[in-house]
């Protein structure tokens, strides 16, 4: 059985090793990007490069998008020149961006009249789990379409971590669960630990033990030790998409009457990080600022006054 041609639209920093991937399980290639000296790595691997997301659709069964937010996705899929123009029947629309459900479900209900079905498919891992294949991936849609696609989704995720979530939106609402705990748990460390260093804790003896406690977390014991602990806040995941997931948290908290003062507290510690020039730094820069409130800075080789 041949493979399944499939498009890429969006290669950026998790979208250029996800099109790697697929090209590494053999799949054949189209991708679009904004910018094109962005898609020249993937290009030199065997994808062809167009012009368009409708030229992506025409030559692809499946079409997966990796864009930045909701007005992102409805543009490269429903405006001028987008997927829906390149639309042929039995095409799928696959987006793994983080988006708003609602905005999901619409954009699902406006292609399914020109016969092209679609999952919302967002992941979780980061950069580092884009380039080793091994990302999370949240899907929602029909359970047909989902298993039609998953050996798509095992060229670049771990196959014990691909779910099929619900109907159409359903994995976004999963994602965003995910980053609403991602951005409370992160600033959380943060907070914790500033104040272990402020009473005269060290930063490594503090992590070990925490690891191995209750208090122990993923967040510390990938991110921020990477990140924080070495003052670098590498990306990683910029400090101003989780502000656009936060919001969108705070968004889909609204529309259900759902209070969430965690989060609604997380993204002003976020916001004051990007502020002070680290939006296109990893969050884990959340530490910034409160080390600054602190007088004191959380760093493995390198701790005391900051």
């Amino acid at each position: 059985m041949a493979q399944q041609r499939v498009g890429f639209i969006g290669i950026g920093v998790m979208g250029g090793p996800m099109c790697l991937n697929l090209l590494k399980a053999g799949f054949p290639l189209t991708v679009y990007s904004r910018r094109p000296e962005s898609a020249s790595e993937v290009v030199a691997a065997g994808a062809t490069r167009v012009d368009s997301p409708k030229a992506v659709a025409e030559a692809s069964d499946v079409v997966i998008t990796m864009v930045t937010n909701s007005p992102d996705v409805e543009q490269v899929v429903l405006g001028p020149g987008g997927v829906l123009e390149g639309a042929h029947q039995g095409l799928t629309l696959v987006d793994m961006s983080t988006i708003s459900p609602a905005v999901a479900r619409q954009v699902a209900e406006v292609v399914a009249k020109q016969g092209v079905e679609m999952l919302d498919a967002p992941v979780s891992g980061g950069s580092q789990g884009a380039v080793a294949g091994a990302l999370t991936i949240m899907a929602g849609g029909d359970a047909a379409v989902f298993e039609r696609c998953r050996p798509i989704f095992e060229a670049m995720g771990k196959h014990e971590n691909i779910f099929h979530v619900g109907p159409i939106g359903a994995g976004q609402v999963v994602k965003l669960v995910n980053q609403h705990l991602c951005g409370v748990i992160a600033a959380a460390d943060a907070e914790a630990l500033i104040l272990g260093v402020a009473a005269g804790a060290d930063v490594a003896t503090m992590a070990k033990i925490i690891g191995a406690s209750s208090g122990g977390n993923w967040q510390l014991a990938n991110p921020v030790a990477l990140r924080a602990f070495t003052g670098t806040f590498e990306p990683g995941f910029f400090t101003d998409l989780l502000i656009k997931d936060l919001s969108l948290v705070l968004e889909m908290a609204k529309e259900r009457g759902i209070a969430t003062p965690l989060a609604e507290k997380s993204i002003t510690l976020y916001e004051r990080a990007k502020a002070a020039g680290y939006g296109r730094r990893d969050y884990t820069s959340v530490f910034v600022p409160l080390e600054e409130d602190a007088g004191v800075q959380v760093r493995v080789a390198e701790q005391g006054k900051g």
